[in-house]
């Protein structure tokens, strides 16, 4: 019964920020039609950070409460590789042509700026231990460099989005068309409040199945919590593509892998015993690969789309990136660190 308890806890939390994902959504599609930002900006700033909310949360939580570094580093890399794979699931509900088809040159600057903060995180994994000196305050040096990295990564994508992006009007139904900008930013930020407040309690039901099921914490962070704090993108994306706005749903998924890795650099703030990079177990190095791997996968199809789906579903590009994801959590489980 205890066990079924702490399941039902997990799955309470993971539903709270599932419904709250569906208004975010919603929500942020009428803030780009009345700003006129557009959804690829809105997506790749305000939703995406929104969407993040929970694995930011979650972090923390896992590092000053629940002293697990490898839940929380687990959690942030595994997210990237979930939200990967909810590009699968828009290719699949996207009926009409490849989902890579709608992609924007903005969408294809944020998977290469994605592949290099990934690549830069697996380089401080593993040369992180040989410098161990190397840090700014109680701060790893290779994490206190992130946050500046996103920062001229965003101030690129925004100069390029400038330049080259068409406005492109929002599908807001009649009920949105009522709800004026101020009461949208209101009720999106009333969605927010619950993904926050529902991501803060999920370490401690993550630590509870390590301990009801015997599991190690990397595979419980990258797999369990990475699926439920995630929960947000995949409710956005399937949203996404109901409101037919499949830029929003893009920018969200590459857009929420780039905070996603700049919250790595919080969680070694709040984690006072050591460097956060350099006291993770190196079966993080794992997970880190692979979502660079599946970032190159979506990079070469949003570049070149492919023409054929298999049995008019899905093409062999989306199925990769599933492969990649079984692949990459059963090295996690077998890795036993």
């Amino acid at each position: 019964m205890q066990v079924v308890f702490v399941w039902l806890q997990f799955l309470g939390l993971a539903s709270i920020i599932g419904f709250a994902g569906h208004h975010l959504c919603y929500y942020a599609d009428i803030i780009a039609d009345r700003t006129g930002l557009g959804r690829n900006w809105i997506g790749l700033i305000l939703l995406s950070t929104i969407t993040s909310l929970p694995e930011l949360m979650s972090g923390i939580s896992a590092v000053r409460f629940a002293d697990d570094p490898n839940l929380a580093v687990g959690d942030i890399l595994g997210s990237c590789v979930f939200n990967l794979t909810l590009v699968f699931v828009l290719d699949l509900m996207h009926r009409e042509t490849s989902v890579y088809t709608k992609a924007t040159m903005g969408n294809i600057l944020s998977a290469a700026l994605g592949m290099l903060l990934l690549s830069f995180v697996g380089f401080g994994i593993v040369t992180g231990p040989i410098f161990p000196k190397f840090a700014l305050g109680h701060v790893g040096g290779f994490a206190a460099v992130i946050p500046l990295f996103y920062v001229l990564a965003m101030k690129m994508l925004y100069a390029f989005e400038s330049k080259q992006r068409a406005i492109v009007g929002g599908t807001v139904d009649s009920k949105g068309a009522r709800i004026s900008l101020k009461r949208a930013y209101a009720l999106f930020s009333v969605a927010a409040i619950f993904v926050l407040g529902a991501g803060t309690f999920l370490p401690f039901a993550g630590e509870k199945i390590i301990i009801a099921m015997d599991w190690n914490a990397a595979f419980v962070g990258t797999i369990f919590m990475a699926a439920a704090t995630s929960i947000p993108e995949l409710v956005v994306a399937v949203s996404a593509i109901r409101l037919r706005a499949i830029e929003l749903a893009l920018s969200n998924v590459l857009g929420s892998s780039l905070f996603n890795v700049v919250i790595l650099t919080v969680d070694d703030i709040f984690y006072e015993k050591g460097y956060l990079l350099q006291v993770v177990s190196p079966s993080h190095l794992a997970t880190t690969f692979s979502a660079i791997m599946m970032t190159g996968v979506v990079l070469v199809a949003l570049i070149q789309p492919p023409q054929k789906r298999l049995l008019n579903t899905v093409s062999i590009l989306s199925l990769t990136l599933i492969a990649v994801f079984f692949l990459n959590a059963y090295i996690i489980f077998a890795a036993k660190l």
